[in-house]
């Protein structure tokens, strides 16, 4: 079942790390940290419930100050959990990428199941990237299905992460132009296809190089 649209404990059996999906802050810098607060108070709730260990992989994106794993790390400490709970890097600029990566990492930790959380909007697109993952097994959570289980500063995080109808007809718009692209590519051979999907997102979102003297 790679996407869950309510909790149960069953979810757990056997989950080796919990998967935090990066948010670009750019279009809507209040709203988005609201979002990577919610996705950081559910995984609060997960490593309590059992989940061994977090992971945030966001690079630094395009008009940010900070990588979105290392704001994560910062929400995360807020909320009471040990640095000893976090593997953190800053390599992805994208959904696939972070499913690519998060399978690479998945390899050299021997881990064979993830939890995967990200916003309810972003739930299905996710899913379809991480269901490709022949590899790993993984199942995509929205925040607000750890509701029932996450302690009160937790659940006011996720509840007020939750986007209003103007925030999720802009996300709208935003899931059907990268479904549209991933159409687009299907024709190409797999490993093509992704690779594009990722310089796609390198070249939109990451922060550019900087040239000049030494």
């Amino acid at each position: 079942m790679p996407l869950a649209h309510s909790f149960s404990l069953n979810l757990l059996e056997n989950a080796d790390a919990v998967l935090i999906l990066g948010k670009e802050l750019r279009r809507d810098p209040c709203r988005g940290l609201a979002e990577l607060k919610a996705r950081s108070a559910a995984a609060a709730a997960l490593l309590r419930l059992g989940v061994p260990v977090a992971v945030s992989l966001e690079a630094p994106l395009r008009g940010q100050l900070d990588a979105g794993s290392a704001l994560v790390a910062r929400l995360l400490a807020e909320l009471g959990v040990e640095d000893g709970q976090l593997l953190s890097a800053q390599i992805t600029r994208s959904t696939r990428e972070e499913a690519l990566e998060a399978a690479a990492l998945a390899r050299r930790q021997g881990w064979q199941r993830l939890l995967v959380l990200t916003a309810a909007y972003h739930q299905p697109r996710a899913a379809r990237y991480f269901d490709a993952l022949t590899s790993l097994s993984c199942t995509v959570l929205a925040p607000e299905a750890l509701l029932g289980q996450a302690a009160p500063t937790e659940a006011d995080w996720i509840r007020q992460g939750l986007p209003d109808a103007r925030a999720l007809a802009a996300e709208a718009r935003v899931e059907r132009s990268f479904t549209a692209l991933a159409r687009a590519l299907s024709p190409l051979p797999q490993r093509w296809a992704w690779s594009l999907e990722v310089g796609a997102g390198a070249l939109l979102r990451g922060v550019p190089r900087r040239s000049g003297r030494r």
